[in-house]
């Protein structure tokens, strides 16, 4: 008979054999618990810091468009953030064509020499919607709005890769956003600076009605006219002085805001010049606003020459075949010699003969054509002509475009109208209604009458830009501009002239010269799923 001594010592060593087994998976399991937690760490460690790189990356992409609002440029030009216009590289209007986006890469690791895609880098682009909310990526956009899509790379050691977050960031631009225009579009904005004794904006005749809002850096002169409100508030911001010889501001009742830097005074010298607001002057607004100062939105050398040199159709851009009854423009109409130097002379836009100019690149890109029997001028896009501008018989136009001049622009014929709408009717035109056309015209001549309206009962209605050290004037009586303007010098000496109250602008052309933006923000980004 077996001691029993010998059956527990087996029964032991079987035990301890067990126990070792436990221990074993135990601590495999441990140790493959502890491994799955580390490469689960680090894999939130590697989205955490994605997440972090793409959020930053959307303040970046803020950034991008604060600085073109504090250089006076425009925010919401569709192009800004990686994507083409939608009808080329320069449009203003949106909606963005993001169809194939170029990013902006944004290093945020502190490298300076980074590529996309790496680990602490972002990818950004934006998708701008215009004047309607629209849908881009099925997130709906509201209007004025950009959609910033920003991509951040992080590493992820437990894959030995890179990781990657997207974010989604709708940010509003204000106040286009609510309808209005951000920027000095709805002023008559008038740019030449201030001299003691001269008369930058000079409402000098008789029964000038004036109704709309009017910036100007140096002084204003009033004979018997006034500007009131009718319709639409109106703001007066004087940088200089305002004389006053009968007329005045706000003289039927108070305009909404104005304000007067240098005072009211009867003689042009400022001599005896007293606040407008203490009661001894016809100026009568309902409170006193702050001065904004602006620089002159002027055209540089270097603004010019590419002007020149990619407006289509321009001196670099010919037109394509004409089509029965259109006669296509020669080459020659936009240049005289290959340089920028007002070599054409005079062209004439309404001459007694139809003409089209489509540009070679497609007829979406550029498009100025004039039909002799309507009397119809149809433009899209930016044109430069290299040389003086001359219309001598009325029209209407169709399309958005700016019509840019080395020399001058000139109105001739008494009852000439150039019109968006059939009647001039301004009730019809921009604002809340359908039709949104816009004609530019702007003339690059300096320290001269850039524009004038020659004859008598003459009327425009469109946008109107000059250098600041030249002029708009009106050399008879009864005109009538409807629209915005950004001029050197206004001179209207002669009677009954009127500027009606400007419609909410909604459709500034590409390449128009755009003057500083006046309260344009920028909203805080809301993230969207």
């Amino acid at each position: 008979m077996t001691p029993s001594w010998t059956s527990e010592r087996g029964q032991s060593l079987v035990m301890a054999l067990g126990i070792l087994v436990v221990l074993a998976i135990t601590v495999g399991a441990t140790a493959s618990y502890t491994a799955s937690n580390t490469r689960s760490a680090a894999m939130s460690d590697g989205r955490l810091a994605a997440r972090t790189y793409s959020e930053s990356s959307v303040n970046d992409a803020i950034a991008v468009l604060a600085q073109r609002i504090r250089a006076g440029l425009d925010p919401s030009a569709a192009n800004v953030l990686g994507c083409a216009g939608a009808t080329g590289a320069t449009d203003t209007n949106g909606p963005s064509n993001c169809t194939t986006p170029a990013p902006l890469l944004f290093c945020l690791n502190g490298s300076t020499n980074c590529l996309a895609g790496n680990a602490g880098t972002a990818s950004v682009y934006g998708y701008y919607s215009g004047t309607n909310a629209t849908t881009y990526l099925s997130r709906t956009i509201p209007a004025a709005s950009w959609l910033i899509v920003a991509t951040g790379y992080a590493s992820d050691p437990a894959i030995g890769s890179v990781t990657s977050h997207t974010v989604f960031a709708v940010v509003a631009v204000n106040p286009l956003n609510s309808g209005n225009v951000a920027s000095v579009w709805n002023h008559v904005f008038v740019t030449s600076p201030l001299v003691p004794g001269v008369c930058a904006l000079d409402w000098s005749g008789n029964n000038i009605s004036a109704n709309v809002p009017v910036y100007v850096i140096g002084n204003l002169c009033l004979g018997s006219s006034s500007i009131n409100e009718s319709g639409q508030p109106v703001d007066v911001m004087v940088g200089g002085y305002l004389y006053l010889a009968g007329g005045g501001v706000g003289s039927t009742a108070s305009v909404t805001s104005g304000v007067v830097v240098g005072g009211c005074s009867a003689s042009k010298n400022g001599s005896a010049a007293t606040p407008c607001t203490n009661g001894l002057w016809n100026f009568h607004v309902k409170s006193t606003d702050t001065f904004i100062s602006r620089g002159a939105p002027e055209e540089t050398t270097s603004d010019i020459q590419n002007d020149y040199s990619s407006f289509d159709p321009g001196p670099a851009h010919p037109c394509a075949a004409g089509f029965n009854p259109y006669v296509p423009l020669p080459s020659s109409v936009f240049d005289g010699n290959g340089i920028y130097d007002n070599s054409v002379g005079t062209v004439t836009l309404t001459p007694g003969f139809s003409y089209t100019c489509n540009s070679t690149r497609g007829a979406t890109v550029g498009q100025l054509q004039w039909n002799n029997t309507t009397r119809v001028l149809s433009i899209t896009g930016s044109v430069f002509i290299d040389g003086s501008l001359l219309i001598n018989q009325s029209l209407t136009y169709t399309g958005v475009g700016v019509i840019e001049v080395s020399g001058t622009v000139t109105v001739s014929g008494n009852g000439r109208t150039v019109c968006a709408v059939a009647s001039c009717s301004i009730s019809n035109w921009q604002g809340q209604t359908g039709n949104n056309q816009m004609l530019t015209l702007a003339s690059l001549a300096s320290n001269t009458t850039a524009v004038s309206f020659d004859n008598n009962n003459q009327t425009f209605q469109g946008s109107l830009w000059t250098q600041p050290s030249s002029s708009l004037t009106f050399l008879k009586n009864g005109d009538s501009l409807q629209g915005p303007m950004s001029i050197g010098k206004f001179d209207s000496t002669f009677n009954n002239a009127s500027l009606q109250p400007l419609p909410v602008i909604k459709n500034m052309p590409v390449g128009a010269p755009v003057p500083p933006n006046t309260g344009v923000t920028l909203g805080v980004p809301v993230y969207v799923p």
